[in-house]
């Protein structure tokens, strides 16, 4: 077997275990957020659990490096961060369709419905967008929302949850591959 059907296995397989976690990360902090929507400090921490998955991956990326691969130039680095976060994407989304289908039943739109309803949604929103019927925007983005099913709201957690993967690859990359050795210089 060539080293780099090897290496290319080991990206896999430990992006997967990677993806795993950061996966598990995602989900509490969406969890954390809808339960939030009515406990503020809980969305607080569903808030840091997500930002700091950022790191975590960071850490888990450099693990591999120092304990398995030796060194990881920048473009296996961002390959194998990209593939952690996709896996951590489809874990997500998965976790947030069995939400919407089979555990919401209606409560994070009526929690949108409590928040909109209150004086200071609706002074925020009319400052936002002066000139517009607020309760008429309101009622149709609810109505919209309400009517959504859970697939069609999955794919489009699945569409941001991947586009946030791949933006946040390069900087997890960044600070996972191999430091730059300068040649020594001879005298």
């Amino acid at each position: 077997m060539s080293t780099y059907a090897t290496e290319g296995q080991q990206t896999r397989a430990y992006s997967a275990y990677y993806g795993l976690w950061i996966g598990i990360l995602w989900t509490m902090s969406f969890a954390l957020t809808v339960y939030g929507l009515r406990h503020p400090l809980a969305s607080n921490l569903g808030l840091l659990i997500g930002m700091a998955s950022v790191p975590v991956a960071a850490w888990m990326l450099r693990g591999f490096r120092d304990r398995v691969a030796g060194t990881l130039p920048l473009r296996r680095a961002w390959h194998m961060a990209w593939m952690t976060l996709l896996g951590a994407a489809l874990i997500t989304t998965f976790a947030q369709y069995v939400y919407f289908a089979y555990l919401d039943d209606g409560a994070l739109i009526r929690a949108y419905t409590e928040i909109l309803a209150q004086p200071e949604a609706h002074d925020m929103l009319q400052q936002m967008l002066p000139g517009q019927d607020i309760d008429a925007l309101t009622a149709e983005a609810l109505e919209t929302f309400a009517t959504t099913s859970a697939a069609q709201l999955a794919t489009q957690f699945l569409f941001w949850n991947t586009l946030l993967a791949t933006i946040m690859a390069l900087p997890v990359a960044l600070a996972a591959k191999s430091p730059f050795r300068k040649p020594d210089a001879k005298p």
